[in-house]
């Protein structure tokens, strides 16, 4: 992995995208994938303490969790005070904050829809990141946060990136993304090789490409591209 700077480039705007194939999970599994990634950001951002969009305090015991997933089903999209038609085949919309001494997190879970989605992935993973005190936000905040989702979530492919970097990349929906971290599983494809800047390390059943924090998004997306390209990697199958 790589830590090239205390304080990388995409400190400003930093987030992580990730998406999986699968259908229905129950709120039982997306409650213990939920609880088992906040405990391991809790491990290094200092973060004890989770609360829903909602106000639910994040605590307790399984079936008290499961229930927290059972009170978001995903609803039709209306203006902001209103709340829309449930939307049962959709699964459940889960949104978590928490903040630490020197880095604040909001994961966002998308999950437990009857199908994997068309254009848009049904089944994803969304982490804002920021830093709360000078500095806090660092290259082993990010990697920290990789090895986070990957381990406990086992998906098909994450990006850890900003907005600039991401605007340029456009590799949204079920692209593989381009970002100053881009994971890939092995049950999408193997990373034999990458181009001159970048490593490769093997994570979680996959292949964690790292491009160094004071690249500009330019080159990130350009060495990304290249990389993800010459080993055959474009779309996640679905």
């Amino acid at each position: 992995m790589t830590s090239t700077s205390t304080s990388p480039v995409w400190t400003g705007n930093a987030f992580v995208n990730s998406v999986w194939v699968a259908t229905a999970e129950s709120p039982e599994w997306i409650a213990d994938r939920t609880d088992a990634l906040l405990a391991k950001i809790g491990e290094f951002s200092g973060i004890t303490q989770w609360a829903t969009a909602r106000g639910d305090r994040w605590e307790g015991p399984a079936d008290t969790l499961a229930g927290i997933v059972r009170r978001n089903p995903v609803r039709e999209a209306l203006p902001e005070g209103e709340e829309g038609e449930l939307l049962s085949s959709e699964g459940y919309s889960v949104v978590l904050l928490g903040a630490g001494p020197s880095v604040s997190v909001n994961v966002s879970v998308h999950a437990g829809s009857i199908g994997i989605g068309r254009r848009v992935p049904s089944h994803r993973l969304h982490i804002d990141l920021r830093g709360t005190s000078r500095g806090g936000l660092t290259s082993e905040v990010g990697d920290a946060v990789c090895t986070a989702v990957t381990s406990t979530w086992r998906p098909a492919t994450l990006t850890l990136t900003d907005s600039a970097t991401n605007r340029l990349a456009r590799r949204g929906n079920w692209k593989i993304g381009a970002g100053y971290r881009t994971w890939v599983s092995s049950e999408v494809g193997v990373v034999s090789r990458v181009v001159d800047g970048l490593t490769a390390t093997e994570l979680a059943g996959g292949t964690l490409i790292s491009a160094p924090d004071d690249w500009t998004a330019e080159q990130v997306v350009a060495a990304m591209l290249e990389t993800l390209a010459g080993n055959g990697l474009d779309e996640v199958p679905h």
